[in-house]
């Protein structure tokens, strides 16, 4: 880190934005340092007046005030004689001060960034870190082009285009437990987009949810949920350094900032206790051996036999996790002759204690230009890289030819992001359907709603949508878009999702069908029984949702 000493200096940096309030706050300090402290005093109350929620500056007006009774007091520097229960919210405005000051005189060398930032893809446009020590958050412009082949991935190409300052949890960070206070330290990404309009005013301009716990924290066994970046309550301008039950909280007007650039799904946010900075190109060489794992991984989805491919998954944490299915990850395999790539190579990389990875790719085949996205969680081992958990973001998975019928295995893995547990339906076996073709609609009606629970268990969010006609209509007069976003940002939040279907019954009619059922829905913490009817129509040949009701018919 480089190192400027003065507030005179940061200002002669020409880095900051002119007009802000933590910009004005910095040309007080300087007009102290160079003792001008009648017009530092003005500036000051000027800045007040402007921001009367922002409690530093007042801290600051005040300070400058007993420097004309107490001439050898120090701005921003608690005084001995301060006892009385006030001093505690004092130290921590004055803590505010310092940290401010010191994350904007210590800057990260041009051209380094974060080290956990391994690789990103031009679809994550924007990129955030947050140093909980400085009590800062980094926000980052991705100048990256969308690549085809990674056998050469490039280092990351990240411009700072913003810095903040921002609050932590009130008991500090390393979050284990529901309700602990603490913020989490992890490699996550943003979810949905909160407007302020369907908040409450606690959470300021909006928020940004965030996907703890992911893979690693359910692994490790860490609790709670709804970790989100937002804004501040209207009586603050920002909260002390460590005020929060676990968020980040971010001022309103820089929060404003964030939500109008930062997309969810694609937007990687890191949460360190302190931040490593490093070159860009230092980061080839990682990046290049994990791409190496990435394309193993797929050559042994062709050419490994089933036993050799459940070696590649982390068994280890499949009791904690519950992300196993009662295969071997067999539906994975796929044909010798397909020849898959990797793609748009996002990494990020994550100690703690163990070496983790989160890889997020588009996965092509035979060459095509475009493929499978797909999120990754691995986890280091003695033996090499393990896989914990694989979710399917966009595109149809289901696509590529199958190796032919094995034996059944035997061995558990954690390949996708839930249990398939569809096969619980009373669906019919091909053996005890009638050969009439009433018989024959009513199985394929059947195995069309078990494809598609077994899509939303899979957070297959691609089949999911797909599983819906054109001609569905959203419930709430959503429009179509909406209601897909909607969906995608629900499912893609949840860290386990297991849908089961139970006393299902199919009525034909032509084209149409009606389908009720007993649905029990499991997701994170969350666990549900309701009664669902699907409408279904058939198009071409296949049966798609044109209605969708709890309840009754």
């Amino acid at each position: 880190m480089g190192s400027e000493t003065s507030a005179g200096n940061i200002l002669a940096s020409g880095r900051l934005p002119k007009g802000n309030a933590e910009t004005r706050l910095v040309e007080v300090f300087s007009l102290i340092e160079k003792g001008q402290l009648q017009q530092a005093l003005q500036q000051v109350e000027a800045l007040t007046r402007d921001q009367p929620n922002f409690h530093l500056a007042h801290l600051v007006r005040a300070d400058l005030l007993k420097l004309r009774y107490q001439p050898n007091a120090a701005v921003g520097v608690p005084s001995a004689a301060q006892t009385d229960a006030a001093s505690t919210r004092l130290a921590a405005l004055r803590t505010e001060t310092q940290m401010r000051l010191s994350a904007l005189r210590e800057r990260p060398p041009e051209g380094h960034v974060p080290h956990q930032f391994l690789a990103l893809a031009a679809q994550s446009r924007h990129a955030i870190a947050v140093d909980a020590s400085r009590s800062r958050l980094y926000l980052f412009e991705n100048l990256a082009r969308s690549t085809g082949s990674t056998s050469t991935p490039a280092p990351p190409n990240l411009q700072l285009i913003g810095d903040f300052f921002i609050s932590v949890g009130k008991s500090g960070i390393n979050k284990r437990l529901e309700g602990d206070g603490r913020t989490p330290l992890g490699a996550y990404y943003i979810t949905s987009v909160r407007d302020k309009k369907s908040l409450p005013e606690f959470y300021g301009a909006g928020a940004l949810p965030i996907n703890y716990p992911n893979a690693f924290d359910v692994q490790r066994g860490r609790t709670g949920s709804g970790i989100w970046l937002h804004g501040s309550p209207p009586e603050q301008y920002v909260r002390a350094p460590l005020a929060s039950d676990g968020c980040v909280v971010l001022s309103n007007p820089d929060m404003d900032k964030l939500l109008k650039l930062v997309e969810p799904r694609t937007t990687p946010v890191i949460i360190a206790e302190q931040l490593q900075w490093v070159p860009a190109a230092a980061l080839a060489q990682d990046t290049s051996a994990f791409n190496q794992v990435l394309m193993s991984w797929q050559t042994a989805r062709s050419q490994a036999t089933p036993d050799e491919f459940a070696q590649l998954f982390d068994r280890t944490a499949l009791t904690r996790t519950g992300f196993a299915h009662k295969t071997n990850g067999s539906e994975l395999l796929v044909h010798s002759a397909t020849q898959l790539g990797v793609a748009n190579l996002s990494l990020l990389k994550w100690q703690d204690p163990n070496t983790s990875m989160v890889a997020t790719f588009e996965e092509t085949a035979n060459g095509q230009p475009t493929g499978v996205v797909r999120r990754q969680y691995w986890s280091q081992h003695p033996e090499g890289w393990r896989l914990l958990q694989d979710t399917v973001m966009a595109g149809n998975a289901g696509n590529l030819p199958k190796r032919p019928a094995t034996a059944p295995p035997a061995v558990a893995s954690s390949v996708q992001s839930a249990p398939d547990r569809t096969t619980k339906t009373d669906v019919d076996s091909p053996a005890s359907i009638a050969s009439s073709p009433s018989a024959a609609q009513t199985q394929q009606v059947r195995q069309a709603v078990a494809a598609w629970a077994r899509a939303w268990s899979q957070k297959n969010v691609a089949q999911y949508l797909g599983a819906y006609a054109p001609s569905f209509a959203p419930p709430g007069g959503l429009s179509r878009k909406a209601w897909e976003q909607e969906r995608l940002n629900r499912i893609v939040s949840k860290n386990k999702i297991t849908v089961t279907l139970s006393q299902m019954k199919v009525q034909v009619d032509g084209n149409n069908a009606t389908v009720t059922f007993v649905q029990s829905y499991k997701a994170d913490q969350l666990a549900v029984s309701s009664r669902k009817t699907l409408k279904m129509v058939k198009r071409g040949d296949k049966w798609l949702i044109s209605q969708e009701n709890v309840g009754g018919r």
